[in-house]
């Protein structure tokens, strides 16, 4: 599998540990049901719900052979009956569309090309769809979950229940502020990560039928 199908979610990570290394550490309270907890409803309802979106993102990717990242632009849709869309605009321009029926790459000239299917590239990409989308219940059955709120700031750990997940992936570490998701970043080891930033988001967006047609399937 390529590292572009790994990094689609937003993505793997490669320790083995319950702490991420990196910047972002894992948080270490657990949370049994944060769609229910005080503390934390709010947060998950708000972040869940089933709405259109567009947010501006910088992916960051660390490796070890480099002493600087790798850095990629673009902007994410998100329409919930049709799944995601990650549109790449620096340095190459192309689109990764991921939903019910796997993950397709297109170029700016329109050509397509299916991610394999194969075991690890559905873990990645159900990973992401369930952490775009906030998508609790799904997140549950795979993953423990911590968190940790510092004020209006909040950070979630996903850990995944099956080990042999956990040697495959590892864990991922999000963080936002008040109802908004900010970054993710998933670690494969100390001196390789990739980190997204997430900015200008917008909810309830009207897209246009060419919008559609052009980013989603």
């Amino acid at each position: 599998m390529s590292f572009l199908s790994r990094c689609c979610l937003v993505i793997a990570l490669g320790c083995s540990g319950l702490k991420a290394a990196g910047p972002l550490a894992r948080p270490d309270t657990p949370l049994t049901d944060p769609a229910h907890d005080p503390a934390w409803s709010t947060l998950f309802a708000r972040l869940s719900a089933s709405k259109t979106r567009q947010s501006r993102f910088e992916e960051r990717r660390y490796f070890p052979f480099r002493s600087t990242p790798v850095v990629l632009k673009g902007i994410i849709r998100i329409i919930p009956e049709r799944g995601l869309s990650l549109n790449y605009l620096e340095p190459d321009r192309r689109i990764m569309i991921i939903d019910a029926k796997g993950a397709l790459l297109r170029d700016a000239e329109g050509r397509e090309r299916a991610i394999p299917a194969d075991a690890r590239a559905q873990t990645v990409t159900s990973a992401l769809v369930s952490v775009l989308r906030f998508d609790v219940a799904e997140l549950q059955k795979s993953f423990v979950i911590y968190g940790r709120h510092e004020g209006t700031t909040w950070t979630l750990g996903f850990v995944p229940r099956d080990p042999a997940v956990t040697e495959m992936l590892g864990s991922l570490v999000v963080s936002g502020e008040q109802n908004q998701l900010n970054r993710i970043e998933m670690t494969r080891s100390a001196t390789q990560r990739i980190e997204i930033i997430i900015r200008d988001q917008q909810e309830d967006v009207i897209f246009p039928g060419d919008v559609i047609d052009r980013y989603f399937r």
